[in-house]
């Protein structure tokens, strides 16, 4: 069947810069306000709750806005940027090439199916991904094992076939966990905090990740 690339959504295929610069308006200097989210649905998930990322973000949100004091920002507001958020830098040139080396592409998300689709579609990036996938339909997200373990099964594919790309480190520990080749791009973290399990290659941008994937695979 192939090589496969799975991508991340948020934080890597799209920047999330446009929220955290309306937030550093309110005052916040920081993204800690996406590291609410990602530990909301975490603890969720280690709890064996299921929290729709949806849903979690506008918990997330409203306790990060009213942490911060008054402002002129509202929750609505940042959710309406995060459907509209911008591909990262290189995302389009990246997924090109990868499709043009006939690397198969799919996206696993902790968002919810349409929404990816909807931000995809927007964006112009829908049509190089075979496959959406979202952690809804197993209702455990990332780095639960479990998403890794579905994505492989509806793209009938191996483990060893197959590319975690992801800025995030918990989600390249989770990838590697399920058996999957790993990119990590580097562009909040510096410093792998997973002692014992490192990623298989990490790169600066998603310009490197074509070269990485033909590299390691020898073509």
């Amino acid at each position: 069947m192939g090589m496969v690339a799975i991508f991340d959504l948020f934080g890597t295929l799209f920047a999330v810069d446009p929220i955290s610069a309306r937030l550093e308006r309110n005052g916040s200097r920081d993204d800690c306000w996406f590291q609410e989210i990602v530990v909301t649905v975490m603890a969720a998930t280690l709890a064996e709750r299921y929290l729709p990322f949806r849903d979690a973000t506008e918990l997330a949100l409203t306790n990060y806005v009213e942490a911060q004091g008054p402002g002129d920002v509202s929750v609505p507001e940042l959710l309406e940027l995060f459907k509209q958020l911008p591909p990262a830098e290189g995302a389009e040139e990246c997924l090109k090439t990868l499709a043009k080396s006939k690397v198969r592409l799919a996206a696993l998300t902790n968002g919810s199916r349409s929404s990816a689709v909807a931000l995809l579609q927007r964006s112009g990036l829908a049509d190089y991904f075979e496959m959406v996938i979202s952690c809804d339909d197993v209702e455990k997200c990332k780095p639960h094992p479990a998403p890794y373990r579905y994505a492989l099964d509806r793209l009938k594919a191996e483990p060893e076939d197959c590319w975690m790309v992801a800025s995030h480190s918990w989600d390249i520990c989770g990838a590697a966990t399920a058996g999957m080749h790993t990119i990590w791009v580097m562009k909040r973290e510096r410093l792998w905090p997973f002692m014992g399990l490192l990623p298989e290659t990490a790169v600066a941008s998603l310009a490197e990740v074509p070269g990485e994937v033909r590299r390691r695979t020898g073509e």
